[in-house]
């Protein structure tokens, strides 16, 4: 889209700002359907019918909102306007990537650390433990069994963290999965609070682009409840859709929604009763992306001395596991 924009701007037409943009395409695939879009245009479509036939490409809501600027005529900025959402949506996945990163790493390094010691460290241990199992504490014991169980069966290990790896994933796609991590995104003590306004901003700078975009209020919030992943936003945007189908009000249906703070609720009001919903929801959503880039770095900080007190705890009690056991039978000779 920032390409198209870029031709756009300079005054090239569709067909040769689409045959360009083409041209630089590394990815086969695309390069094709961009051909196909040549294509259409050349038949006289326009650009939103020639997106709208690769729905596995092109977004709902950006061909809702490119087929509103071909007919208001400012299709210009309604491309930019989606450059704009496309680099936010980028910005808060590399700030997620940015924060779990240092913690991911270090859950790796812990659980190599742990491997190399069980696999390459205890069993040197184990001849001067044998014959003496009952003078040992439980957690020896224990490591001394897990250790011999890692050496003998390692691709039964494997093969039970692959399948344990594919089984979640395979849950959290199936219905059940998706409902009961729904419930917990909205729900849970620790998270809900993060993904309800990331949730909550994706609404509103959809709604508010599509808006301002001059699509109608119905086909705003139909195309809207497409883009959310979650079930309870989604189905909070069909009551909402609902309500103002029947005559209310849109800040009416908004303001029943218990997963969105006071303050949001009576800004949409404010801004309906004065004509300039659109405004209000987009600088709403520019307010909740520092509100969500505040709560990822607070939920970084809890999570990187707590991936280092459990890495270390577990070393720890390994490490003592074998030293102490030593120390006690040394005097015990």
């Amino acid at each position: 889209m920032s390409q198209l924009s870029l031709t756009l701007e300079i005054g090239m037409s569709m067909k040769n700002a689409l045959t360009a943009i083409g041209a630089q395409t590394q990815n086969p695939a695309l390069s094709k359907v961009i051909q196909t879009m040549v294509q259409d245009i050349e038949e006289g479509r326009q650009l939103s019918d020639a997106m709208k036939r690769h729905p596995h490409i092109f977004n709902p809501v950006y061909v809702g909102m490119i087929k509103a600027g071909e007919t208001g005529g400012f299709l210009k900025g309604i491309v930019d306007r989606i450059v704009e959402m496309q680099e936010k949506r980028q910005a808060l996945i590399a700030q997620v990537r940015a924060a779990l990163a240092y913690p991911v790493v270090l859950c790796i390094l812990g659980i190599v650390v742990v491997v190399f010691i069980l696999v390459g460290v205890l069993p040197k241990f184990t001849q001067f433990f044998e014959g003496k199992e009952h003078l040992l504490p439980f957690t020896t014991r224990f490591l001394m069994a897990l250790s011999a169980s890692l050496q003998g069966y390692w691709w039964a290990y494997v093969l039970g963290a692959t399948g344990l790896v594919i089984g979640i994933k395979w849950w959290k796609d199936s219905p059940p999965g998706r409902a009961l991590m729904d419930q917990f995104c909205v729900r849970s003590p620790v998270l809900s609070g993060l993904y309800n306004k990331i949730y909550t901003c994706q609404m509103l700078r959809t709604l508010g682009h599509l808006m301002e975009s001059q699509v109608p209020l119905l086909e705003a919030l139909d195309v809207t409840r497409g883009t959310i992943k979650n079930r309870y936003f989604a189905r909070f945007v069909t009551d909402i859709t609902s309500h103002v189908e029947q005559g209310g009000k849109f800040a009416q249906s908004f303001a029943s929604y218990p997963y969105i703070t006071e303050t949001v609720k009576a800004m949409v009001a404010t801004g309906e009763e004065a004509g300039r919903l659109p405004p209000v929801m987009l600088r709403l959503a520019e307010f909740f992306d520092s509100e969500v880039d505040q709560e990822i770095k607070k939920l970084s900080s809890m999570i990187e001395p707590l991936a280092l007190i459990i890495m270390g705890g577990a070393v720890g009690l390994i490490v003592s596991s074998i030293i102490l056991p030593m120390f006690k039978l040394a005097r015990a000779m």
